[in-house]
């Protein structure tokens, strides 16, 4: 029996960060009020908690189902998806998400520009992340 949650743990995190890429840059002009409604108060709306148990639950699904495959069938790939990922996912919050300046730089943004090169960087993440996928 297959247990694709590898899979669905990664197309999950590539269509997330295609969403908000393309997001920020087609309403670029209106993503500052996204930003500011997500991390610009002293508490996150209940929606991002939601979103993120959704993907922590997804993530402990997909790392339970990698850690169970053998060993010849764990690739270096699977190993960045479900291990690499999540340290970033630390590196970021840590910076950004628990971080009250963080927060405060972020929802601070306000030139539509801004907010479009920033979605144009992250697009290479998406790529990235579907390769993962792929080759997971």
């Amino acid at each position: 029996m297959t247990m694709p949650y590898v899979d669905i743990f990664g197309i999950a995190l590539t269509l997330l960060a295609v969403a908000t890429s393309v997001g920020m840059i087609l309403f670029a002009d209106r993503w500052q009020a996204v930003e500011a409604w997500a991390y610009g108060g002293a508490r996150r709306p209940w929606q991002v908690w939601v979103l993120a148990v959704v993907l922590l639950v997804l993530w402990a699904l997909a790392l339970g189902a990698f850690l169970l495959r053998p060993d010849e069938a764990r690739t270096w790939a699977g190993w960045a998806l479900v291990a690499g990922v999540p340290a970033l996912w630390a590196v970021k919050a840590a910076a950004l998400v628990f971080n009250p300046k963080g927060r405060a730089k972020v929802s601070g943004i306000s030139d539509p520009r801004s907010w479009q090169r920033i979605g144009l960087g992250r697009l290479p993440i998406a790529v990235i992340l579907a390769v993962l996928t792929w080759l997971s």
